[in-house]
Parts: C-alpha cells; sequence; structure tokens
C-alpha cells in the first residue's frame, strides 16, 4: 500500500517540482512514467517483499533493513518507473545494498570476547565523558550564551556565532554528544530510576541546544522515546503504518492543491536523494574524486575548488550555496564509479553485521535509526568520523550489548 499510494504521490506531484523540471531540461529527458519501467519496478518491489518476509522478526537487522528500504529502495523503484531518466544501473545498486544488508545479517560473529560493563556503571561513565568534554565548549562557547534561544528567538545568531568559533574538537564531538551519549544517558537514568543522572542529562541537553542553537538537538532524544516500549517487529509496524498515513492524507490534501505535507515529508525525505543519485550519476561518470576531499586527499587532488556538494546545487540546482550533500550511493559512485559503490556498501552492510551480532534491546533502536538517516544522507566516513557512527559502535559493544551473565 505505502508502495503505490508514494508512486502516485510521484507521478501526480513530486516529479513536477521545479527541481525535477529543471534536471530534466538539462539532461533533454523526461520523468514520464514508462509502463516497462512500471512493470519492472512492481515485480522487483514483489520479490523484494518476499525476501523481507524472512527476516528474524527478534534481530536489530529487521528495524535496519526495513528502515533503509522504505526510504531509500522504494523510492529508488518508484523512480526507475521514470525510466527514460533513471538508470538501471543506478536501480542496481540499491538493489545489491539491499540484499547485501539481507545477506550480512544472516552472517554469525562472535564478539563474546569483548567486555561489557553493566548499565549503572555505563551511566556513570558516559555522564563523566560528556561532562569532561563540554569543559571546551563551555570556555569557548560559553560567554555567547543566549537564554532566549529556549525560546526559539536568535537562535541562527547563536548558529552564526558558533560557526565562527568552531574547530575539530567541537565539529567531532557535538553531533556524538547531542544525537547519541546524552539521550542514551536521560533515559538509561530514566530506566534505572536515577533522577540525579536524569536531571544532569536534560541540563547538558540544553547547555548545548544554547551551544549551537540547533532545534535537531533534540531529535535523538524524541526518537529514543517514541520507541522505548516496543519491539522490533512492532517498531515497523508503527512506522509502517504513519507512513501510510501520512501518505494518504498527503495524496488527499495534494488533490486540493495543499502541497506542503508532501513536499516537507516525501519530497525532502525519500525522493531528493533519488533525484540527487542521478545528479551525481551524471556528474562524476568517469569523473571520479577518489575520496580527494576527505582520507586520500594527501594523494590525490580534486578537481573542483570548492566542496562537490556545491558544485552539484550550482549545476543541477541552480544555486552555488546549496550544500546537495547525498550518501550511500552517490557517496560511493563520486568517489570511485562503481567500485565506491561496492566499496561503501560492504562497508555499511559489515557496519550492521557487528550491530546486529550484539544483543541491542529494541528500547535503544532509536539511536541506530539516526545512523541509517545519516547514511542516506551523509558521506560514510563524515557519518562514521563526525555524526557519531563510530562512537555508537563502541557505545553497543561495551554498554549496550546485553550478555548473559
Amino acid at each position: 500500500m505505502y508502495f503505490f499510494v508514494l508512486l502516485v504521490i510521484y507521478h501526480y506531484k513530486v516529479k513536477t517540482y521545479p527541481y525535477w523540471n529543471y534536471i530534466a531540461f538539462k539532461k533533454n529527458a523526461d520523468f514520464d512514467l514508462t509502463w516497462l519501467g512500471l512493470v519492472i519496478a512492481i515485480i522487483i518491489f514483489y520479490i523484494n517483499l518476499q525476501s523481507l518476509k524472512r527476516l528474524s522478526t527478534k534481530k536489530i537487522s529487521l528495524g535496519i533493513i526495513y528502515i533503509f528500504y522504505f526510504l531509500i529502495t522504494i523510492p529508488s523503484l518508484i523512480s526507475y518507473s521514470s525510466k527514460g531518466i533513471y538508470s538501471a544501473e543506478l536501480l542496481i545498486y540499491h538493489q545489491l545494498f539491499f540484499y547485501c544488508l539481507i545477506i550480512f545479517s544472516k552472517f554469525k560473529l562472535d564478539l563474546s570476547f569483548f567486555p561489557t560493563i553493566n548499565k549503572s556503571q555505563g551511566l556513570i561513565v558516559l555522564t563523566i565523558i560528556v561532562l569532561l568534554g563540554a569543559i571546551p565548549f563551555i570556555i569557548v562557547l560559553g560567554p555567547h550564551i543566549n537564554l532566549k534561544n529556549l525560546l526559539l528567538i536568535d537562535i541562527y545568531e547563536t548558529r552564526r556565532i558558533m560557526s565562527y568559533n568552531t574547530n575539530p574538537f567541537f565539529a567531532y564531538l557535538y553531533s556524538p554528544f547531542t544525537k547519541i551519549i546524552i539521550p542514551l544517558i536521560i533515559v538509561m537514568s530514566i530506566e534505572q530510576k536515577k533522577s540525579l543522572f536524569t536531571i544532569i542529562g536534560v541540563l547538558l541537553l540544553l547547555l548545548f541546544f544554547l551551544f549551537g542553537g540547533h532545534k535537531t538537538v533534540y531529535l535523538g532524544l524524541g526518537v529514543l522515546l517514541l520507541f522505548y516500549k516496543f519491539s522490533y517487529k512492532k517498531i515497523i509496524l508503527i512506522v509502517a503504518k504513519l507512513s501510510i498515513a501520512l501518505a494518504i492524507i498527503a495524496m488527499v490534501l495534494a488533490f486540493f492543491n495543499y502541497d506542503m505535507l508532501w513536499i516537507l515529508i516525501f519530497r525532502r525525505v525519500h525522493f531528493i536523494p533519488a533525484l540527487l543519485d542521478i545528479c551525481y550519476y551524471d556528474l562524476f561518470q568517469n569523473n571520479y574524486l577518489y575520496w580527494s576531499e576527505g582520507i586520500l586527499k594527501r594523494f590525490f587532488n580534486s578537481p573542483y575548488d570548492v566542496n562537490h556538494v556545491r558544485v552539484v546545487g550550482e549545476i543541477y540546482f541552480k544555486k552555488p550555496k546549496m550544500a546537495a550533500n547525498n550518501g550511500l550511493i552517490s557517496d560511493g559512485f563520486m568517489n570511485f564509479g562503481t567500485i565506491g559503490v561496492i566499496i561503501h556498501i560492504f562497508l555499511i552492510s559489515f557496519y550492521f553485521l557487528i550491530i546486529n551480532n550484539l544483543n541491542i534491546k529494541p528500547k535503544y533502536f532509536g539511536l541506530y535509526l539516526l545512523v541509517i538517516l545519516s547514511f542516506i544522507s551523509s558521506a560514510l566516513t563524515t557519518v562514521l568520523l563526525t555524526h557519531g557512527g563510530l562512537v555508537l559502535i563502541f557505545i553497543s559493544i561495551f554498554i549496550l550489548n546485553e550478555k548473559e551473565n
């Protein structure tokens, strides 16, 4: 049902949006529905569903694979129904990632040799880490704290101040602290009924909001609390039902020319990444960056004077200041074509293989949802280093992994 409702929204509204029109004009192509592409997409969709039915409902891989499927695999299939402009290679890349996740979820990896600390000790350790890590933030940004930010006043001025005073320490710790560690402190303290740590966690969250003025600071806590009491199967059912309801409402409103809902949710979350796949595939075909903007910048020079996200924004969206960042498939292809895509698919699948072989309770799934969203919209190295991907792996292994003894 979700697939077909999104299919209607895409062909009725999304592809008429100016971004799609401009890219179609630029490539001298169109996003018109092709029946052959639609039939192929539906057949692949049906085969995918049979694979999803065989997933274990007790493993975290169930939630991980389903969320990826909702957010990027279904939009890829729907985009392919505009076969003239969405290439078969992009469809194959997404299918390869989908099935790699499933295959890797079947592998067994013995991680029992890693020691774990109990939740009470983990709560103390995480709290000490954040308290110590907050000291440099207080020294540099403390004098600029504006309490009006709590009422969402002057937040853009606060963001500007932080951007002027940022440094590598802030860049690598702000997101892991606000999206992972501090929300985890609050939830674990509630779970253990330690009100002092709950108060400390809330105050730390407010403090980091005052440092940067980013409302996403509250996102980690929100998704953790949202899924706290449900099993993995129940989480997927909630996400599916909520998504279907929103899609139907968006479609009905669209018939009455109220477009804001599908623009804010389904255009941005589902179909902008698919559209960016087209842009990246077009721009970087036989023009690879070889990770020259990241880990291999000492060995390769980027052909562009500015970051690739600005280049894509200027060429395909006529917005030089637009950060047209995209993750997963686009990031891999941009750096090394098909080989880069395969490398990224393998690394991300292995990342979740490690998590799937730990005994992670469903109540913490919200943390992994945020990392999934980051993999979809950001470069692999960015997710691991600055969005908390590596931090979450360490926390999963040494604190959240619940052993029998």
